[in-house]
């Protein structure tokens, strides 16, 4: 077993990959590690050589996308249906602007003012075209790209006769094969005592992911506002949610959906293995 850590998204990265050599393990960790650093430049929200910047500065309303971009809102879109809003690259791309502000006051005054256009209704896509209603609206994958790099990733891998690995992108994981003979074991990190796990979970040919309110948020006049943006500033009946799931894109988008609207019915195949109050 071959062990590489990076960082991409602004997040710790590690590859665990069992290969028949190390000369087999290096190429298949320097594709994977290239294409992380691809997707975190191409749909960074805060980079200004990006895609989704170019994006979200336009000077049209009407603007052709990649094939890749538009796939990837196309998948938004189909989440945000299915997670009745919950998650809304629309709403979380529009409101980040509040977060800029000085005061408590200034912040929620934003948060007004720009809720009326913090919604995937306002876009619209036809193949690679994609129209706004108006220049307000932004989109942020932040939610998606990461989780999307992970699947990727497994993709790789197996392309390149990698029979087993587990891919971590920021504590967005997804395993396949096995580690040693026995099941790929994840731990699920206590927020108040990183040094210890609430609980382990087995992967076999799955992706867990957890969302949180803990560890990524902002603080203005001594008021936490998490990075996790929802249409009400109002508390969740969770403060943690890790989700199992087929892809990672779905553990991903269904954990930060269930902090957001904790009364959503999950599908069948998506399984909520531990939460936090």
């Amino acid at each position: 077993m071959y062990y590489y850590q990076f960082e991409a998204f602004s997040a710790p990265c590690e590859l665990h990959i069992d290969a028949l050599s190390a000369s087999i393990a290096d190429t298949a960790a320097k594709v994977v590690f290239e294409n992380a650093k691809r997707l975190e430049q191409r749909y960074s929200f805060f980079r200004n050589d990006s895609e989704l910047h170019t994006l979200n500065t336009r000077s049209s309303n009407i603007c052709l996308l990649s094939d890749e971009l538009s796939g990837l809102i196309q998948l938004s879109l189909f989440y945000r249906d299915k997670t009745l809003g919950a998650f809304d690259i629309a709403m979380a791309g529009t409101l980040k602007e509040s977060s800029n502000a000085s005061s408590t006051l200034e912040y929620h005054a934003k948060r007004k003012t720009l809720l009326p256009f913090a919604s995937s209704s306002h876009l619209s896509l036809e193949g690679n075209c994609l129209t706004f209603t108006n220049p307000i609206t932004k989109i942020d994958l932040g939610g998606l790209v990461k989780e999307y790099a992970v699947d990727q990733s497994i993709l790789q891998l197996q392309s390149m006769e990698i029979t087993s690995g587990l891919v971590n992108f920021g504590g967005d994981i997804a395993a396949f094969g096995t580690c040693h003979d026995h099941s790929w074991r994840v731990g699920i990190q206590n927020p108040q005592n990183p040094e210890t796990n609430l609980a382990e979970i087995e992967l076999n040919t799955a992706s867990l992911c957890t969302s949180g309110h803990s560890k990524r948020y902002s603080i203005i006049q001594f008021e936490k506002i998490s990075h996790i943006i929802g249409p009400i500033d109002a508390p969740s009946s969770y403060s943690q949610v890790s989700i199992l799931a087929p892809t990672t894109v779905d553990a991903g988008i269904w954990s930060t959906a269930m902090l957001v609207n904790p009364d959503l019915t999950l599908p069948n195949h998506i399984k909520m293995v531990h939460s936090i109050p």
